[in-house]
């Protein structure tokens, strides 16, 4: 083939170069044309036709350019691809590496992303309201006149006046809306259908400041009247099927019978809603609420409002406090006189305060329904980072494992001309690759055990088709983060090797991999801190679960009567009482006003001018025997004795308290009554724990006086041991018989009690998932820095099997090193983990003590689960044959 036709450009692109624009392209440098100069001899022989040709070349320069632009992209893409096949081919060679680093990494990305939802979740509690920024609960802040000389002697609570609500927008120009939110439990009937129901009382401006749709009905002619109800789908199928329910009738008994007619079916609150309901009634249907709107020092109801936009909240604060002067300012001059300690005029008695809708979740301070520690959320979100941390530090542990393996490998890529950025490229890809797989599996494992996760935290987090994105870009993130801290010291340290020592053998196999000790040290000691505060919790909520509590709460049920607080209850409870005493299960009957985990009463007083104050309990003669309180002094209540009636018990906190010698002799006037000496004590119970093991043991009186306590609208019923199940059968039918038009409810006293450690139990379930999860992690960590140690010793091992050594010798000298580091990570997590759970501790009253015997136990199980991760190795390097091993050095 001649030179012509060999260099000769294509036709077509010939002819476009004619049409190209004339100035476009100037200042072309000639040597670009030299490829094509062969064709001017095509042109003609005469000067002008080639300087026309040449001229007509220079407008061909885009072509050029596209040609090599596209040429040097099609070999970076065949470079990259080669470099991923390359990557594919040593993952699949080294299939156990390759699947404990995806493992790690997978576990460690899960983790994260679990965490991450979690803090969302967190984050998104009352986000959907669209008047969210504007709507806010009040508060009272008091100064806590019971107990005045405490550390922070105010208390800020969000129960407050009834009347408040009409205050705020009546004086209050700032005030658009206001409703109150109070719950009560009441019995609800349509046709034959009965339930006991959680009922909350709200104002008409409800509908208007929170954005809970009517799904059926029509918003601004709700709650026109007293007598409606709105209900959310869940009650609208549990009472009517598949009926209407707008406009039907219901009853709703709580302390007394009243027709209400359902008006609108409202959706439920989701999951992540501080506001929880699911059957509205008008506020005015409210027991006591008439008589409360005149008691400003009730404070019975939260209130939320929804200010102006645009309202300057320092001024909306200096108006609270002249709503205060103007509604409580007797009563504040009247309380600052009872404290026996004076107070500086500057410090408020009480003062309103208030905070946002969005703010109310993470608020622990005040007490509410759903309410978490934001602190919660930053120590998951430290723990993820470290797993994290510590699945990246057994991804460069293994790489370093494989990296004598791959020595032949770099120098023969090095002598052939490959620079070492592009060995790091390779690694670094690689790196990124096994992330990606990571990613994927971490992702798949979060979808399988969300579930799980959910039941771990007590969340309800659903993944819907716009989470998904904003979860990949999140993944994503991590994965890219994870390929290059996890890849990059490997990397740079394989593209090290020397070629020349590598190729005549002069390589040493032996790794200093000291770079990796104290990561894994560091790694362990979290596991290690992990361990031994799981351990912690574990015991103190063992503690809580079995401690002798002053009083018996096994088989015994708590049973309501139903009623309300009226006089029908202390019948039901003597009638429900005579109809089991045939039944041979029951062993006794006993009333109370409150049962425990059920709210309590708490009366303060003054005597000899000082302010003392005590928890009462209203109860019959049967509570004591019932649950098994010990007297330590006087005697139990007698209904046969008529000055019983006024008469008290009290418990040893309270004869403590008030300082007295002889208390069986002594009465206390806790009504304040000026015309009488008080009730007369007749006898002390050993204290016993009323309220959680969180809270210290405080004075403490029973009495049996219905007038001044109130009625009895809990039953305590005890049955024998093993005969629960047939005995609810038994008192059901009784109860059937004796209330036929009320449902039965019951409980048992001691899963009450447990619910009061729920959210204790909760985290305490959460540090056993992260500590699995660090442990497994760690341990593969461990796994890889045997491997390390396996390859350096390679040689030792095999001219110590030479010159006789036995294969326990051997065990022993390779595992050496880790009980070592073990001991160094206990050592470092030890006084960490008993700080933290020092402060943990300090939420309970009465807890563990954390002496040595948990950080031995900790230890030993850190060491055995060591000791098990490194055997592997260890056997297998005492095992190799040592004419193999040595025939290679």
């Amino acid at each position: 083939m001649s030179e012509t036709t060999d260099r000769r450009p294509a036709a077509p692109l010939r002819f476009l170069a004619w049409f190209c624009p004339p100035k476009l392209y100037e200042g072309i440098e000639g040597d670009l044309l030299e490829e094509y100069s062969h064709d001017v001899r095509h042109v003609g022989r005469n000067k002008a036709n080639r300087q026309l040709w040449w001229n007509v070349m220079k407008f061909f320069r885009p072509g050029i350019i596209l040609r090599n632009s596209f040429t040097i992209n099609l070999n970076q893409t065949i470079m990259i691809r080669n470099y991923v096949k390359i990557a594919s081919r040593n993952i699949m060679k080294r299939k156990l590496y390759s699947f404990i680093n995806a493992f790690g990494l997978s576990i460690g990305i899960a983790f994260c992303i679990l965490i991450y939802l979690y803090i969302l979740d967190e984050k998104s509690f009352d986000q959907f309201h669209a008047n969210k920024d504007h709507i806010y609960r009040m508060e009272g802040r008091h100064f806590n006149t019971w107990e005045p000389n405490t550390t922070s002697p105010f208390d800020t609570h969000a129960w407050l006046q009834t009347a408040l609500k009409q205050a705020l927008i009546d004086d209050l120009p700032e005030v658009q809306y206001a409703t109150r939110f109070t719950d009560n439990h009441g019995i609800l009937r349509y046709g034959e259908k009965v339930f006991t129901e959680k009922v909350h009382y709200v104002d008409r401006d409800f509908f208007d400041m929170f954005s809970f749709p009517l799904v059926a009905g029509n918003k601004s002619s709700v709650f026109k009247s007293t007598s409606e109800v709105v209900i959310t789908p869940l009650i609208a199928e549990k009472y009517f099927g598949k009926e209407d329910p707008v406009g039907k009738t219901v009853s709703l008994d709580v302390n007394g019978e009243k027709l209400l007619t359902v008006v609108g079916i409202i959706q439920a609150p989701p999951a992540n809603s501080s506001i929880d309901f699911k059957i509205l009634v008008p506020q005015e249907n409210r027991p006591g609420y008439e008589h409360n709107l005149s008691q400003w020092g009730n404070y019975n109801t939260p209130t939320f409002v929804q200010l102006v936009p645009g309202t300057d909240l320092k001024t909306f604060s200096r108006n609270l406090d002249k709503l205060v002067q103007k509604y409580m300012g007797d009563k504040l001059v009247e309380w600052r006189k009872e404290i026996a300690t004076p107070i500086p005029d500057g410090v408020k008695l009480m003062e309103f305060v208030y905070t946002n809708l969005k703010d109310i979740h993470l608020k622990k301070e005040v007490g509410w329904d759903k309410v978490s520690d934001p602190q919660y959320s930053l120590i998951l979100g430290g723990i993820a980072v470290l797993i994290l941390l510590i699945a990246c530090i057994n991804y460069v542990s293994l790489a370093l494992t494989t990296s004598v393996s791959r020595r032949t490998e770099v120098g023969i890529r090095k002598v052939v001309g490959a620079q070492k950025d592009q060995l790091v490229y390779q690694f670094g890809l690689e790196s990124i690759l096994l992330a990606i797989i990571s990613m994927i599996i971490g992702v798949g494992l979060v979808l399988l055990f969300l579930p799980s996760f959910n039941l771990f935290t007590g969340k309800s987090i659903s993944l819907a088709v716009k989470d998904v994105l904003p979860l990949l870009a999140f993944s994503t993130g991590i994965t890219l983060v994870v390929g290059i801290i996890a890849g990059s010291y490997p990397a740079f340290f394989l593209s090290g090797f020397r070629p020349a020592l590598v190729l005549k053998g002069k390589f040493t196999s032996r790794l200093h991999a000291g770079f990796t000790k104290p990561l894994v040290v560091l790694q362990f000691g979290l596991s290690a801190f992990l361990i031994i505060s799981s351990v912690v919790m574990y015991r103190q909520m063992q503690f809580v679960t079995t401690k002798d509590l002053g009083f018996n709460k096994e088989q015994v049920l708590v049973i309501p009567t139903q009623t309300g607080w009226n006089d029908e209850a202390d019948k039901v409870v003597a009638r429900y009482r005579a109809a089991l005493q045939g039944e041979s299960a029951v062993i006794s009957v006993a009333g109370t006003t409150t049962s425990f985990a059920r709210g309590y009463s708490r009366n303060g007083y003054m005597i000899n001018g000082e302010q003392h104050s005590a928890y009462v309990y209203g109860i019959d003669p049967y509570y004591i025997p019932t649950l098994g309180i010990e007297m330590v002094a006087g005697r139990n209540f007698d209904e046969q004795i008529p000055s019983d009636s006024t008469a008290i018990i009290v418990n040893e906190a309270l004869v403590k308290d008030m300082k007295w010698k002889d208390p069986t002799s002594e009465y206390l006037n806790w009504k304040q009554d000026s015309l009488s000496r008080g009730s007369q004590v007749i006898g002390v119970v050993k204290d016993y724990h009323f309220l959680s093991l969180t809270q210290k043991i405080e004075p403490l009186f029973l009495s049996i006086d219905k007038k001044a306590i109130g009625n009895l609208v809990n039953m305590l019923v005890k049955v024998k041991p093993g005969s629960l199940p047939g005995a609810v059968d038994d008192l059901r039918k009784v109860w059937a018989g004796i209330s036929p038009n009320m449902p039965f409810d019951y409980s048992f006293l001691d899963e009450d009690l447990a619910k009061q450690y729920q959210s204790y139990k909760r985290w305490m379930s959460i540090m056993g998932l992260a500590t699995g999860f660090a442990i497994l992690i760690s341990c593969l960590g461990l796994f890889g820095l045997a491997g390390v140690n396996a390859v350096n010793r390679t040689k030792e091992i095999g001219i110590r099997k030479v010159m006789g050594a036995e294969l326990m010798n051997i065990f022993l000298l390779l595992n050496k090193q880790y009980v070592w580091l073990s001991l160094i990570a206990f050592a470092l997590a030890t006084p960490v983990s008993y700080y933290v759970m020092q402060r943990w501790l300090a939420d309970f009253q009465f807890s563990i003590k954390i002496g040595w015997e948990l950080i031995a136990v900790s230890m030993v199980a850190g060491l055995f689960i060591a000791l098990a991760t490194v055997s592997y190795h260890a056997i297998r390097t005492a095992m190799v044959n040592p004419a193999d091993t040595l025939k290679h050095e």
